[in-house]
């Protein structure tokens, strides 16, 4: 299963889930072999990952709960004989408890980097962008951004780690010459700034740096603000969805911007009810998800090295979308994303 092409998102969906099931097994079977709170978790299930035929079969596993992940120890969850591998470690923001941190390979993190780098290429207007990245590298998206666009061929300008009333975004982007602009429309109070502030500061903004791409993943785009990003000259606006511990691992669609295709492969992505279920097409339920793969240099899919997490529920809720989607691609998506 290959990580870093297009191809994985349009194929038929009876061909992904047989490709994802295969990378399932595998990733299961090593986290009961090489970490020792799975072994013992898992031990309590009686059904072995051999036996899974179908994404659905998951059900037989109980659901990761954020409080049990804030009640381990972070090294609990990684493979002893990989942790001198380890090469990325960012925390989440602790807006619904304590923070909490994931680890990440170099060949787990290029999984990551490139299956972003897939849904952002699909909706780039040009090639090579050059891009003014707003979002704080020390958190996880900034330095996923960075990443994914470098893959795609562009030139990034990450905004420095300097407090807004020190040294603004609007003052940083003055230095640069740009033609892609990362970063949320709105933010949350003492996070750096949004969109909105932008222009609401000077109205001016895209037009004059003639920004042709914007790119965030902070909340949903409200149509006002995209509508207006649009008058003013923007042929692309792309909006990401995920969570701090996966990073991005879902994409407005370019039809229907109220639903996000999921990115399966690096993560697996479920929409589940009270009991662990996957819920029906139209159906609401909470989102929990799972690092399934890293990659290698060639772009396939290879085994998960750094925190093993196994649905995780992420605290967000969703409707699950399996119909046919008008834009072409054959992927599940979630709408009408909440939290919980």
């Amino acid at each position: 299963m290959r990580l870093d092409g297009p191809a994985l998102d349009a194929i038929a969906v009876e061909t992904r889930e047989t490709l994802l099931v295969d990378v399932l097994r595998r990733q299961i079977a090593f986290m009961r072999g090489a970490v020792p709170f799975w072994r013992e978790r898992l031990a309590n299930v009686a059904f072995d990952e051999g036996q899974i035929e179908k994404i659905r079969d998951l059900a037989r596993y109980p659901i990761f709960s954020k409080d049990e992940l804030r009640a381990i120890r972070p090294a609990a969850l990684l493979p002893n004989e990989h942790v001198a591998e380890l090469s990325m470690c960012r925390w989440t923001s602790g807006t619904t408890g304590r923070p909490t941190v994931n680890f990440w390979t170099e060949t787990d993190w290029a999984a990551a980097a490139a299956s972003v780098a897939r849904m952002l290429g699909r909706q780039a207007p040009a090639q090579a962008p050059r891009v003014f990245n707003g979002y704080s590298q020390a958190h996880l998206t900034g330095s996923l951004y960075h990443d994914a666009l470098r893959r795609l061929g562009g030139v990034v300008f990450d905004r420095s780690h300097h407090a807004e009333e020190v040294f603004s975004t609007l003052a940083q982007t003055e230095l640069f010459d740009f033609d892609t602009l990362v970063l949320p429309e709105r933010t949350t109070s003492g996070k750096a700034i949004g969109l909105a502030d932008v222009l609401g500061e000077d109205p001016t903004f895209l037009t004059r740096h003639g920004v042709q791409w914007w790119i965030g993943s902070s909340g949903t785009f409200s149509p006002a603000t995209v509508k207006a990003v649009h008058r003013d000259g923007v042929a692309s606006v792309s909006n990401l969805y995920g969570s701090s511990e996966f990073g991005m691992f879902a994409i407005s669609c370019a039809r229907t911007p109220g639903d996000f295709h999921v990115a399966q492969g690096h993560v697996l992505v479920e929409i589940v009810d009270g009991s662990g279920s996957p819920v029906d097409n139209g159906r609401a339920g909470s989102i929990v998800v799972t690092h399934l793969s890293g990659m290698d240099r060639d772009g396939s899919a290879q085994t998960y090295l750094g925190s093993q997490l196994l649905r995780l529920a992420v605290g967000d809720a969703a409707t699950f979308v399996s119909d046919v989607c008008t834009c072409g691609l054959t992927t599940p998506r979630l709408r009408a994303i909440s939290r919980l």
